[in-house]
């Protein structure tokens, strides 16, 4: 297979997984790496696949409230948007916002070499109180700070448990269970008005440099690498609007995926699973030039393939989706059972059954990322 056949089977395969919660480039890349790929190839697969998975995936998330763990925090804005008619403004914000912050991110992505190098060794030995701290800011900001505690307390429970396990892939479970099966159960049909295509008039630019210097954060400091995550800890500090959440996560997802080439390449680690395969089948920071090309040919590619369907797309979001829903639960049951068994099963009724009690606590669905956070807090404080 040459490279221009691998390009286009993986921007194919991206772009069209995104629009099904579950497949996440994490499961879709083991599957294609068992099928005795040579490294080339796969590697040429990989970064065509993940930018177009991840600009695709906005549309499920924006639409019909049903995200990846990507994506989560779309659901709210964007949500609302659609219900005031906005939704295809929404999708236009992040669209915008990828391709400026992509740009943005390879103009400085050499400089970033020596920054990861110098700050790693500067926080690493500290990265334990560091991610406490950014821990109980999370909590402390929370509406109902006893119900999030009690939320993150039991995901990062699950999580250690999961984690812990023999099982292939834990996070399929964990994450489609807690983000995906929950939002599928408190799935309820809405009176959505007509989208308008309206021109946008908004100042982007602040939010797409807050969203880069979260990304290449999101790179360094383990167990809060999500950009539901990194969004979150930024409305801390910063009032952010609808318009300017959407333009920050998805500004967050694409930094931090192209500075995780970089901290393959400059301190060998990566928060991003896809990335942790590529640097498996190729040398990134010989091929650096190359792999940065196709990642934005392919985003490219996506970003103009979105916004041509964005009206077919946003006609979809008044539809019943009861029935899709029954068929995307029985799918998601089906191809975690062939990945993890029984017991894999077990974890995603539990996370399904957490993820629809934080909906109904009224807790934010980032404090589910315990689930992620106190695994990491116990391995670096060596509890257990």
């Amino acid at each position: 297979m040459g490279d221009f056949e691998s390009f286009c089977i993986g921007l194919l395969t991206g772009f069209v997984s995104g629009f099904f919660p579950g497949l996440h480039p994490n499961m879709i890349i083991p599957i294609l790496s068992s099928l005795g790929i040579d490294d080339r190839t796969l590697a040429i697969l990989i970064i065509s696949l993940y930018p177009a998975n991840l600009i695709s995936s906005f549309i499920p998330s924006i639409f019909f409230g049903v995200p990846d763990g990507r994506t989560v925090v779309t659901i709210l804005p964007g949500q609302r948007m659609v219900l005031e008619g906005k939704g295809l403004n929404a999708l236009k914000v992040v669209l915008f916002s990828s391709i400026v912050t992509a740009l943005l991110a390879v103009g400085v992505l050499y400089f970033s070499l020596d920054f990861f190098s110098w700050a790693y060794e500067v926080i690493r030995k500290e990265m334990s109180w560091i991610l406490l701290a950014i821990v109980i800011l999370l909590l402390a900001r929370g509406k109902k700070p006893h119900f999030s505690a009690f939320v993150f307390i039991l995901s990062g429970l699950l999580g250690k448990f999961s984690l812990g396990s023999d099982m292939v892939d834990p996070f399929l479970p964990l994450f489609s269970g807690m983000f995906t099966i929950a939002a599928i159960l408190n799935y309820r049909r809405s009176n959505v008005p007509k989208q308008d295509d309206e021109k946008i008039e908004f100042d982007f630019g602040k939010f797409i440099i807050i969203g880069i210097v979260l990304g290449m954060l999101a790179d360094l400091i383990p167990g809060i690498g999500s950009p539901a995550q990194m969004a979150t800890f930024a409305t801390i500090f910063l009032p952010i609007n609808t318009l300017g959440y959407l333009a920050t996560i998805s500004s967050i997802s694409v930094s931090q995926a192209i500075f995780s080439l970089a901290t393959s390449a400059s301190i060998g680690k990566s928060r991003v699973g896809a990335m942790i395969w590529l640097a498996e089948s190729i040398d990134i920071g010989k091929n650096l030039p190359f792999l940065i090309g196709l990642f934005i040919l392919s985003m490219a590619i996506s970003i103009g393939g979105v916004y041509l369907i964005r009206k077919q797309a946003a006609g979809l979001a008044g539809w019943d989706f009861s029935k899709m829903n029954i068929i995307l639960s029985l799918y998601l049951f089906a191809i975690t059972f062939v990945i993890d068994g029984w017991f894999g099963l077990g974890v995603l009724i539990i996370s399904a059954v957490l993820g629809w009690l934080t909906i109904k606590l009224g807790v934010e669905r980032t404090m589910l990322m315990g689930s992620i956070i106190i695994p990491t807090l116990l391995l670096l404080f060596r509890i257990f």
